[in-house]
């Protein structure tokens, strides 16, 4: 059942001075330690580059259900869509099943290698805040799990500088995954995932992912938000290759012994057995999605 979790209206940049210093100090602060967005998207095709094979390997895809509320809010004009980070396509080749054409963009090269093909899909490396593509000429923009990344303010400017009137943006995020079916397992995981890695290996954008993007408010007047849950089963083995996917592991083992290995064996003994390959495990990814429409 899609809830409607909150509905922003009447934000505007132009029009609300103290909003608009509100929303640079919250979703500014985080990019302070990087020279400019520029370099944040250099460093991001590094951090996500590297292990390109399992991200497309090992992470979650997104359920129907969600392009179903998406698609609830788009017009009769599906031409062309603009899938702005898009890793290995997974989303992107979902988006190109209700558009005429995608264009899918990542600044990271190893990313977009490993890009899922389709006929009506290019992939192209660009930066998401100055991507250099034709104005006024997009249905729908699309983020999906990657907008935390961006210099927001710059994107937003980008976005309304795409977007024809009438136009979508959306983005969304699945926040830390909860396993449902063992307690025992659930503290190994958030062990993991709060104390092991935690803000140490964590880069500081991921806050904003922990939570559901609700600081990240776009200066679109029509502007809606909605949560869904993800429910999938996935075995030990599955597990670990997310693990392996994820930027705050791939910071830890750089300069920690490999965590996997007795992850294994935590996981093994918390639902009493070997077989690594048994979806035994039972999840859920709490997904937000928010959509903007360029008036």
């Amino acid at each position: 059942m899609n809830v409607i979790k909150r509905v922003v209206i009447g934000r505007n940049f132009s029009n609300n001075n103290s909003y608009c210093k509100r929303y640079f100090s919250s979703t500014t602060k985080l990019m302070s330690n990087l020279e400019s967005y520029k370099s944040n998207f250099k460093n991001l095709g590094d951090k996500f580059g590297v292990q390109s094979a399992q991200y497309r390997s090992f992470r979650p895809t997104y359920p129907d259900e969600l392009f179903d509320v998406l698609k609830q809010q788009l017009d009769e004009k599906r031409d062309l869509a603009l899938d702005v980070g898009c890793g290995n396509g997974q989303a992107t080749v979902k988006i190109a099943t209700f558009f005429k054409h995608v264009i899918g963009t990542d600044p990271s090269e190893g990313q977009i290698k490993n890009a899922i093909p389709l006929d009506n899909v290019e992939y192209k490396i660009l930066p998401a805040e100055d991507s250099g593509l034709k104005g006024n000429s997009f249905d729908l923009i699309t983020v999906a799990q990657a907008i935390h990344w961006f210099n927001l303010p710059s994107f937003f400017n980008e976005s309304k500088r795409l977007l024809r009137d009438g136009g979508v943006l959306s983005f969304w995020t699945y926040t830390t995954m909860e396993i449902l079916n063992n307690p025992e397992a659930q503290k190994i995981h958030r062990k993991f995932y709060d104390d092991d890695l935690g803000d140490k290996y964590w880069a500081p954008e991921r806050r904003l992912v922990d939570r559901s993007y609700i600081d990240i408010i776009p200066p679109f007047e029509n502007t809606i938000r909605k949560s869904l849950p993800y429910h999938r089963k996935m075995s030990i083995g599955t597990l670990l290759g997310y693990y392996s996917s994820w930027s705050g592991y791939q910071a830890y083992i750089k300069s920690n012994p490999d965590p996997l290995p007795q992850l294994k064996e935590d996981f093994c003994k918390a639902y009493n057995t070997t077989d690594m390959g048994a979806e035994v495990i039972e999840t859920n990814f709490p997904l937000t999605i928010v959509i903007c429409k360029k008036e």
